[in-house]
């Protein structure tokens, strides 16, 4: 019995270790609320030692499917999920195998002789963006340049103006015409999927010291939507292929006794895009803009005749044929760490960790423009830079060293104290970059940028906190923090938050807990550098939220009331304010309020018996404020009647239910859940209006943005033998959202042309989606 419940435990384990392997590359994890659950998940019971789950499935689905699969293929089919254990007296073995021959298909086998351990593991995970996609550019290559054409006759068609005939619409009178585009647009599944594959060893060299290794690596393939532009009045949305590996490897070893440890070990990452740069063709123009003018220096004056380029390129359509635009770069990654601990008397310890970082790339730059009308003799002439690049690759390197030291003491049963230093310093070694000349949406040279700035950072974190046992089964705890940052590139080159904290947990009787914490920052910037705003465009008074000098409270209050054994009720209440309030801050976010209130309940009469229910209400409310101004020297830069402000409130409420019955029914497992969520998301616009604008339809209000969410599921397991059972399944699940931002032509079908784009119609659609489940189950 012993052994069969240590090979039970350890393939719990090892689903848990194949996710540690797979979230060692480093990828952001993608998130979101209406995921459908995966299919479900039944570990071997003790004592036995293995499952085989085979079975079909069938999905059915109206609106948007990829968004109810987004993760996952849910297409219908066999489905499967294998689990193996085996023990003996020199080792253990352990292996899982989930929905074989599927995109979102997954392995992992662990084996552990004592001595020697080793985990392998393969995992795959779609993301769907839209399966009704649609695109009239046509990929003509992939590597290394993403090359994207138009039909020629229809872009010349619009660049000759012809009757009847729509490249982008740019008023409400042209969204009556149909794009020539939209009839050369042709649909498909836009997804993408990432690939793992990994695995892990540690060797027991002696009993107090052992060595371990780590690989790892990571393809992404298929499309993604990406936004290009020729124009503020024609901007692109492509389906950008994904063609790219991340390779990661870590060797550590580690010595420990009872007294204290010491590790050291190397990390290192190296990504490879397979695409360098995309070009895609412009909608609105298949010949590059040249009026046969000379140039003049210096160039566009104000009432002078001037050529070959249009000097209001960049935002009339008078630009290029074709864009060009670099990206992700080929990069690398190599870490060196150390970490320490040491027990010592009075339940005390100290670890700490020290780690040197060194990233750099060195893609090759492509050249200012791929417009030949810019890149000329003639425009030499007076923009010289243009001619080169400074250099040609990037030769980009940050170096970094990051500390962190933590103190732990607990030397009698009323007092403890745990403190924390961090230190990070972000040392940006690339060469500067001059880029005083450059050409704007390919279309205009320019002489107004500057030299690059390399973005260096220094943060330093100090954290205490002290837990005093005021009273039986009550602590009171008391903290302080300081977190300062050195930086370049911003409007504040320091900033500094104090953080004081306090708290209070009790759990006086059997019936009652409760935890209280309060929370209070204020953030202080210095080297306040107004051209850095003012350079860009802003207002003087501008400020950014995550630097601005500001002061933030927050507060939860928790209620835990147990009137009798497996019954709790909860209930939860959290309250968020922050205000900026620095000196001169006029513009940007001025305020953020948020509050959010739960109540549980949980009822477990019995070991086969759980069911419970929790409402929520979230509340968000942010305002902010603007000036809607040309730059200087128009006087409307300094107009305060421009300014407008926009209350930003937003109320979800959700509210959840399950039921889970294990056995109280004999040989039977059942499981019910239901998740509901409702959001609603205003935009309130106040200030004042200019007269002139007002008859030209300005200040239109935007609706609202609502989706409302809800799953069910349901599984039930009956085993008419001890070994063998069957298994029904069922997942339901329904989105409906409105969303101003996605424009169809009929409810499902997407609008590709509307008001200064062509896109592909990626945007957020409502679904809903039912699969069922037939599965038969062995147990041995």
């Amino acid at each position: 019995m012993q052994m069969r419940n240590t090979v039970t435990i350890g393939i719990a384990a090892l689903l848990l270790a194949s996710a540690t392997v797979a979230n060692a590359q480093g990828q952001p994890q993608q998130q979101q609320q209406n995921v459908p659950p995966q299919a479900p998940v039944t570990a071997p019971v003790a004592p036995e030692l293995g499952l085989v789950d085979l079975g079909v499935r069938a999905t059915s689905t109206t609106g948007d499917k990829a968004r109810y699969e987004r993760y996952s293929d849910l297409k219908d089919g066999a489905v499967s999920q294998i689990l193996f254990g085996k023990k003996t007296e020199t080792f253990s073995f352990a292996a899982r195998a989930y929905n074989v021959g599927y995109r979102d298909q997954s392995y992992v086998a662990d084996y552990n002789s004592g001595r020697i351990k080793v985990i392998g593991l393969f995992d795959s995970t779609p993301l769907n963006y839209f399966y009704q996609a649609a695109t009239p550019w046509v990929q003509a290559g992939t590597s290394p340049t993403a090359t994207f054409t138009l039909d020629p006759s229809a872009r010349l068609a619009v660049q000759s103006k012809t009757p009847g005939i729509v490249g982008i619409p740019t008023s409400a009178a042209q969204l009556n015409t149909p794009s020539i585009y939209r009839g050369l647009a042709t649909q498909f599944e836009m997804q993408q999927l990432r690939t793992v594959g990994g695995g892990g060893l540690t060797y027991n060299a002696t009993p107090d010291m052992n060595i371990h290794l780590t690989f790892a690596s990571t393809k992404k393939s298929g499309t993604m939507p990406w936004a290009g532009a020729f124009a503020f009045n024609n901007a692109n949305e492509l389906p950008l292929p994904l063609d790219n590996r991340s390779n990661d490897v870590s060797v550590g070893a580690e010595w420990a006794t009872q007294k204290g440890m010491v590790r050291v070990g190397w990390t290192g990452s190296w990504f490879d895009n397979k695409i360098h740069d995309l070009v895609w063709d412009n909608p609105i123009r298949a010949t590059d803009f040249s009026n046969g003018l000379a140039i003049t220096n210096p160039p566009c004056q104000s009432g002078v005749a001037m050529g070959p380029y249009d000097c209001s390129g960049y935002s009339n359509g008078n630009g290029p044929a074709q864009g060009r635009m670099s990206m992700p770069p080929d990069s690398s990654m190599n870490v060196v760490s150390a970490t320490g601990l040491y027990k010592m008397p009075a339940h005390t310890s100290v670890n700490a960790t020290l780690s040197f970082s060194s990233m750099k790339q060195n893609d090759a730059l492509i050249p200012w423009t791929i417009n030949p009308v810019i890149a000329s003799p003639t425009v030499y002439s007076v923009f010289h830079d243009l001619a080169h690049l400074e250099r040609n690759t990037a030769k980009a390197e940050v170096r970094g060293v990051n500390a962190l030291v933590n103190f732990n003491s607990r030397p009698n049963r009323w007092v403890s104290l745990n403190m924390r230093y961090r230190y990070n310093n972000h040392d940006n070694r690339t060469p500067a970059f001059e880029a005083v000349e450059y050409v704007r949406f390919d279309a205009v040279p320019e002489e107004t940028g500057g030299e690059t700035e390399a973005f260096d950072i220094t943060r330093k974190t100090l954290d205490v906190n002290a837990t005093f046992n005021i009273a039986p089964y009550t602590a009171l705890r008391l903290g302080y923090g300081n977190d300062s940052f050195d930086r370049t590139g911003r409007s504040f080159s320091d900033m500094t938050d104090d953080i004081f904290r306090v708290s209070i947990d009790t759990m006086r009787s059997q019936y009652v807990t409760l935890r209280g914490i309060y929370t209070h920052t204020i953030r202080k910037g210095s080297g306040f550098s107004e051209d850095t705003i003012v350079h860009g465009g802003g207002q003087p008074n501008l400020r950014f939220y995550d630097e601005a000098d500001s002061k933030r409270n927050r507060g939860t209050v928790l209620v835990i009331l147990t009137p009798m054994s497996g019954v709790d009720l909860t209930t939860s209440f959290a309250k968020g304010e922050d205000v900026y309030n620095g000196e001169g801050h006029e513009f940007g976010l001025l305020s953020n309020d948020n509050s959010s209130i739960n109540v549980g309940l949980n009822i477990a009469p019995k070991e086969t018996v759980a069911f419970g229910v929790n409402f929520g209400r979230d509340k968000f409310q942010s305002m902010q404020k603007s000036r809607n101004a040309n730059p200087l020297p128009d006087v409307q830069f300094n107009d305060p009647a421009r300014d407008w402000t926009l209350d930003n409130d937003e109320t979800v409420n959700s509210f959840d239910i399950y039921l889970d019955l294990s056995r109280a029914i004999k040989n039977t497992d059942i499981s019910l859940n239901y998740d509901f969520s409702d959001s609603d998301n205003a935009f309130i616009h106040g200030g004042s209006r200019i007269s002139s604008l007002i008859a030209a339809g300005t200040f239109l209000a935007l609706p609202d943005v609502t989706n409302k969410w809800r799953r069910v599921s349901a599984d039930v397991k009956y085993f008419f033998q001890p070994k063998v059972g069957i298994g029904l399944g069922w997942w339901y699940e329904k989105l409906d959202v409105s969303d101003f931002n996605t424009i169809d032509l009929t409810p499902g079908t997407p609008r590709i042309d509307y008001l200064g784009e062509i896109s592909t119609g990626y945007g957020n659609r409502p679904y809903k989606g039912n699969t069922g489940f037939v599965r038969l189950l062995y147990r041995f």
